[in-house]
């Protein structure tokens, strides 16, 4: 859904910023819907201070059963933020945060910048 700016009048250079920001969001949505949930919050902070965990070890330090873990996991391996390797029978999670993740993020913010810093920008 687009809002009408047909009303006002808008320099093309601040249209395309506006462009390019919500491109970089609307890019950005796998990883703000799995950060936007506090158990995937708390399995993250898990991983801030471990380099790696398998479902067992994510379920000790919860209150979450084995599916519910793995469900979680899952989701944030989907949107990027973790990554896994399977070793023998077990598959281990890790933390792959400092990448992409965080240079989607770094963009979006620059993007951001760029765009409410212009001095183009209309007064009404």
């Amino acid at each position: 859904m687009e809002i009408d700016q047909s009303s006002i009048d808008i320099p093309s250079e601040l249209l395309e910023k506006k462009h390019a920001l919500l491109q970089e969001i609307r890019q950005s949505t796998e990883i703000f819907k799995a950060m936007a949930d506090p158990i995937r919050q708390d399995i993250l902070m898990m991983f801030m201070l471990v380099k790696r965990m398998n479902v067992a070890q994510v379920v000790e330090k919860s209150h979450l059963s084995r599916p519910a873990v793995s469900h979680h996991l899952r989701i944030l391996k989907q949107a990027g933020i973790l990554n896994s390797t399977k070793e023998r029978t077990e598959v281990y999670y890790n933390l792959t945060f400092g990448d992409t993740v965080i240079e989607r993020l770094k963009m979006l913010v620059q993007k951001a910048e760029s765009l409410l810093d212009d001095p183009a920008k209309v007064h009404e």
